[in-house]
């Protein structure tokens, strides 16, 4: 019996995923959670062989929480579960340990195969996904003019904002003055086409500069 776990801040999607598995003699849904902490506490107790991860949680990001939960259970195949087909989130989550990515439009034929699949050892990835992340990797004339190109200053200072950092903690930091941490941010405000730090990150994560 493959035991699974659930985790995704909706419970609406736990259900249909719980749904599309109960009928399947060889799968049992163990535990569902829409909590981090949670997932983690019951993780103590006992380990599932498959995560159904959601990577847009509410108050966490899934993609931390697989890496997390890669390093401290490596023996649990997680499959990511996302609305999000950018490239960036897709091999971020793959980076993190996911052995799997699913969009939430699955189909249940599509589910137990991705589950049976991971068991195996092997990676899932939707005929949906593997053909994204083929355009990615080809790269149009298009993608590639709307990828900034930014200066290691530049991608320094862009993984500082992700981490929260104010523009006095980052000119402390780096040892530069907060006339140049305002203008290095000005300018990546510019180059993403974006107004605030929130679009920012946003835009770098999809285009992959950061995870």
């Amino acid at each position: 019996m493959i035991k699974i776990c659930i985790l995704d801040d909706h419970q609406m999607i736990i259900e249909g995923l719980e749904s599309m598995l109960k009928l399947e003699t060889e799968i049992s849904v163990i535990n569902s959670f829409t909590h981090k902490a949670n997932c983690y506490d019951f993780f103590e107790k006992e380990t599932p062989d498959v995560l159904l991860l959601d990577i847009n949680l509410k108050n966490d990001n899934g993609i931390a929480i697989c890496g997390e939960l890669s390093k401290t259970y490596p023996t649990i195949k997680i499959i990511g579960v996302s609305n999000y087909t950018e490239p960036g989130f897709i091999k971020n989550m793959l980076r993190s340990g996911a052995k799997g990515y699913l969009l939430k439009n699955t189909t249940q034929e599509e589910l137990v195969d991705a589950i049976k699949t991971v068991m195996n050892d092997q990676t899932f990835l939707p005929r949906s996904v593997e053909t994204i992340l083929l355009n990615d990797s080809i790269g149009s004339p298009q993608s590639k003019k709307s990828i900034p190109k930014l200066t290691r200053r530049e991608k320094e200072i862009l993984q500082l904002i992700s981490d929260e950092m104010t523009n006095a903690e980052i000119a402390e930091k780096l040892v530069v003055s907060i006339k140049t941490v305002e203008s290095h941010r000005n300018n990546l405000l510019q180059k993403f086409g974006v107004k605030n730090a929130a679009g920012l990150i946003k835009n770098a994560m999809n285009m992959g500069f950061i995870s």
